[in-house]
């Protein structure tokens, strides 16, 4: 039975480091197979007992077909999930944290853009050419505690003469609870480190979410630039009660 026991335990640990070994490998080629783009990762750890997710260092690059090589650079993903609801149609998870270092998103001189054709390629629509896609329900879930952090974004445009390219260092770090939908992430805190992307994010995020995020952003550079003139305004009215003051005190 001792022998039984050391022999099961030995296996274990056998499948174990294959699983830690070879999950990386499997997770880079599905995800190269089914999207045609590049992925490459430093480690990714998942327990099936726990529910948990930690990946580590994820950098997709564009296909070939892109001038630019450059996508999305991960750092750090984890998540921590309610086993049990995996299993049902509402997935249920304690938290989740993602740190983006770096997104750059690039527009084809034909318009493409990598974000649409990476979504276009991880979800691939079941109709045919005669038949128009029909619009999936929207995912039930459920985020106790979501951290999202962003550090800094890329935007390149090949659809003038000569390529633009803008860097946008976004700074943004963020933290929500109990999230059940994406509209929930774009809080004014949120919005107002997009804000400057406002102009020139339109196009190129897919998807009723991207124009949700484009229209939302702009509303709030457009009230957030009114708030500051209005703050420059009492301001300077300060400013200009306290110099009377001083004059006013000067006088014999």
């Amino acid at each position: 039975m001792f022998k039984l026991l050391v022999v099961l335990v030995a296996l274990f640990a056998a499948l174990a480091l294959v699983w830690m070994l070879f999950l990386p490998l499997v997770f880079t080629s599905q995800l190269r197979r089914r999207t045609g783009f590049d992925a490459t990762v430093q480690s990714l750890a998942v327990n099936p007992f726990s529910g948990r997710v930690e990946l580590r260092g994820l950098v997709l690059t564009n296909p070939p077909t892109f001038s630019d090589r450059e996508f999305v650079a991960v750092r750090e993903f984890s998540a921590g999930a309610e086993i049990f609801s995996l299993l049902s149609d509402r997935p249920v998870f304690t938290f989740v944290n993602i740190d983006v270092a770096d997104v750059t998103l690039v527009k084809q001189e034909n318009g493409q853009t990598n974000a649409a054709a990476f979504r276009t390629n991880l979800a691939p629509t079941a109709e045919g050419p005669s038949r128009p896609p029909a619009s999936p329900p929207p995912r039930k879930f459920l985020i106790h505690r979501l951290t999202v952090r962003f550090d800094r974004l890329v935007i390149v445009d090949h659809m003038g003469r000569q390529p633009v390219t803008r860097e946008y260092p976004l700074g943004l770090n963020q933290s929500y609870s109990e999230v059940s939908d994406l509209s929930q992430l774009l809080v004014p805190g949120a919005l107002q480190s997009l804000a400057p992307v406002s102009e020139v994010l339109n196009g190129f995020i897919p998807g009723t979410f991207g124009r949700t995020l484009t229209d939302a952003i702009r509303g709030t550079a457009k009230s957030g630039t009114g708030f500051l003139k209005a703050v420059g305004r009492k301001a300077g009215e300060k400013a200009k009660e306290y110099i009377d003051a001083l004059e006013q005190n000067r006088k014999p």
